[in-house]
């Protein structure tokens, strides 16, 4: 069994594209579905966003949410699978309806940030992402501080929480390659130190330090690198259910229908 996702699994084309998911439902889902129970369709949920079947794993969300409209657990399932497979305006939507039911202010923040961040709404994720500072410990810091400078590099904006808040010595947990990322750029300004570790990294780190270093490349205006990298990340799709890869994804989608 993976530590992340089951060993099989959906792939990106199926949840990100409409594709055609032919995974076929553990022992585990199959006694779930007979259990139709708010708790029941919840579990089930689980269970199919374990195999990132998260289409299938929406709509187990949606029958809860008719047996209890106003419980938070099951929009904030459905909303997490809406914004993993790109279904944003509808992730925006539930993710609201959490932030109304009473979810978790910094998790509802982050998350509605990624939103905006993924609709090219870059001063709204920035904001959301300033009010969510004050919530924040050093692991989740990072990651805010890694989406708040892309988001300053898509506004040509200073990264002003970087030049705030950052510190060499944040316990960062396992965000690593969000550090990383802001260390090299930022701290060492070193192009190189980030390419290299590029060299020899995972597919999970390769898509999050490689997104941000695409985005730099575009804020310096090297786009032959950026293009370069940002089709590199699409390939090396193990971990298609990162930010990282889903924010490259986007982009790549986005220059195509300009192209069209």
């Amino acid at each position: 069994m993976g530590k992340f996702f089951a060993d099989i699994h959906a792939d990106k084309e199926s949840q990100l594209s409409g594709g055609f998911c032919n995974i076929e439902d553990t022992v585990e889902i199959q006694k779930l579905r007979g259990d139709r129970t708010y708790r029941g369709f919840l579990d089930l949920a689980k269970a199919l966003r374990f195999q990132l079947r998260y289409r299938d794993a929406i709509k187990a969300c949606s029958e809860a949410i008719k047996l209890k409209p106003e419980e938070k657990e099951a929009y904030r399932q459905r909303a997490g699978a809406y914004l993993t497979t790109l279904q944003i305006e509808k992730a925006r939507k539930d993710f609201q309806r959490c932030r109304e039911l009473g979810q978790d202010r910094l998790d509802v923040s982050y998350r509605l940030a990624l939103c905006f961040y993924l609709q090219e709404e870059y001063e709204k994720a920035m904001e959301e992402l300033e009010q969510t500072w004050e919530l924040c410990d050093d692991e989740m810091g990072i990651a805010v501080i890694f989406w708040h400078t892309l988001s300053a590099w898509k506004l040509r904006k200073r990264p002003e929480l970087f030049l705030k808040y950052y510190r060499t010595d944040m316990e960062v947990g396992h965000h690593t390659a969000y550090a990383f990322l802001i260390e090299a750029l930022l701290k060492e300004r070193s192009l190189q130190m980030a390419e290299k570790r590029l060299e020899n990294t995972e597919d999970l780190d390769f898509s999050i330090i490689g997104y941000g270093l695409y985005v730099y490349y575009r804020f310096l205006g090297m786009d032959e690198a950026a293009q370069g990298l940002l089709r590199e990340i699409i390939k090396r799709d193990r971990f298609w259910i990162s930010y990282g890869y889903l924010a490259a994804w986007q982009e790549s989608i986005r220059q195509k229908e300009k192209a069209e």
